[in-house]
C-alpha cells in the first residue's frame, strides 16, 4: 500500500491537508517528444490519433522533466481541441498538480489545487469507469479541500476495485476530514482486514483513537503501527502524538531525536520535537528546532511560524527576520511578531 502523505497533517491537527498520491496512468511515449516542444500545442489536430498522442507524450515528458508550465500550456490547448477527451482532462489535472507542487506562493498552490480537482472531475465523467482515476480524483479533490467529493470518488473506486486496501483508507482519512468518525472507524477497518501488514490503517485509527480521548488506545495502536515497518521514521509521529496527549513530552523528545539529523528535518516530526520543547517550557529549542525545518522547507507558512515561535520565546529580532522571509515567499499578512 501507498503511504498517504496527508497523515501526518490529517493527525497533526486531526482534519488537515492533503493526500498527495496521484495516480499516473501508463501512456507510451513517442520519440518525437524532445524534438520540437515549442510547436506541440500549435499543431495537435484532435482528428489526428497521431497529433493527439504526439502532445500527449510531449505532456508526458513536461512533467517528467518538471516543467509544469510547459506540460500545463500543451494539456490546456489540449483540452481546448479535444473538450471532451478524458485522457486529455487527467493530464491537465496531473499537470495542475505538478504546478500546485512546485509553487510556493498560497494563492497560486490553492488555485492550482482547485483546477486540478475540476480537471480530473471532468476526466471522470468523459472516460470509462476506472478505480485509478477515480482515486486520483479523490486525492485532488482533497488536495482542494473538497473532502467530502473525495469520499465519494474514494467510495465509487472501492465498488470498482474492492479487493484495493487503498480506497478504503483514503476514504477514511477524508471520512475524519468531514467528522463522520463511525463511518471512517468502518473504513478503516475495512483497509486494516484487507491489508493487515500494512501500518497505515493503524495510524490512522490511532489518531480516530486520539480524537475520540483515548491517548492509551491511541499510543497502543501507534507502536503496532510501527511494528509493521520499525524502519519508517514517519510512523513515530502517531506515537509522539499519543504521547503528547498524555504529557509524555520527555518521551517524545527521546522518541524523535534518536533519528538521524537529516530524518528529522520533515513538516511532522519537527513540529512534533517544537511541541515538545514548549510543553517542557523551552521555547527557544522549539523555535530553533522549527527553524531548522522552515529553512528548507521554502514555505511562506512555515516561516511565519518560525516567527510566532520565536516570538514566543522573547526573541522579537529573530521572529522580524522570518516574518521578512515569509514576505519574500509570497506571505501577504500583518506582521505579529513583537
Amino acid at each position: 500500500m501507498i503511504a498517504p502523505r496527508s497523515l501526518a497533517n490529517v493527525f497533526g491537527r486531526l482534519v488537515g491537508s492533503v493526500v498527495a498520491v496521484v495516480v499516473a496512468l501508463a501512456v507510451v511515449i513517442s520519440s518525437l517528444v524532445a524534438c520540437d516542444r515549442g510547436a506541440s500545442d500549435a499543431t495537435i489536430d484532435a482528428k489526428d490519433p497521431a497529433a493527439m498522442r504526439t502532445a500527449m507524450s510531449a505532456i508526458e515528458a513536461s512533467l517528467r522533466g518538471a516543467r509544469s508550465d510547459e506540460a500545463l500550456r500543451i494539456a490546456t490547448r489540449l483540452t481546448e481541441v479535444a473538450p471532451q477527451n478524458g485522457e486529455a482532462f487527467e493530464l491537465l489535472a496531473r499537470a495542475q498538480l505538478a504546478r500546485a507542487t512546485s509553487a510556493t506562493i498560497p494563492e497560486v498552490v490553492r488555485d492550482a489545487r482547485i483546477a486540478a480537482a475540476a480537471a480530473y472531475a471532468q476526466a471522470v465523467a468523459f472516460s470509462p469507469p476506472s478505480a485509478g482515476l477515480l482515486n486520483a480524483a479523490g486525492v485532488a479533490a482533497q488536495f482542494s479541500g473538497d473532502a467530502a467529493g473525495a469520499v465519494d470518488y474514494f467510495a465509487r473506486a472501492a465498488a470498482i476495485d474492492p479487493s484495493n486496501p487503498q480506497h478504503p483508507l483514503f476514504a477514511g482519512l477524508a471520512l475524519l476530514q468531514v467528522e463522520r468518525f463511525a463511518e471512517a472507524q468502518q473504513a478503516l477497518l475495512v483497509a486494516r482486514t484487507l491489508d493487515p501488514h500494512s501500518p497505515w490503517p493503524l495510524v490512522a485509527l490511532s489518531g480516530l483513537a486520539l480524537h475520540s480521548g483515548d491517548a492509551n488506545e491511541a499510543l497502543a495502536l501507534a507502536r503496532e503501527a510501527r511494528q509493521l515497518d520499525a524502519r519508517n521514521d514517519e510512523l513515530r509521529v502517531a506515537e509522539a502524538k499519543a504521547l503528547r496527549k498524555l504529557a509524555r513530552h520527555d518521551e517524545v523528545l527521546t522518541l524523535l531525536l534518536a533519528l538521524p539529523p537529516a530524518a528529522q528535518l520533515t513538516e511532522a516530526i519537527t513540529w512534533e520535537i517544537a511541541a515538545a520543547h514548549e510543553a517542557l517550557g523551552d521555547n527557544e529549542s522549539g523555535a530553533q528546532a522549527w527553524g531548522k525545518w522552515a529553512e528548507i522547507s521554502g514555505s511562506a507558512e512555515a516561516a511565519v511560524d518560525a516567527a510566532r515561535r520565536w516570538t514566543e520565546a522573547g526573541d522579537p529580532m529573530q521572529a522580524q527576520s522570518w516574518i521578512a522571509v515569509a514576505k519574500q515567499r509570497g506571505w501577504r499578512g500583518a506582521s505579529t511578531a513583537k
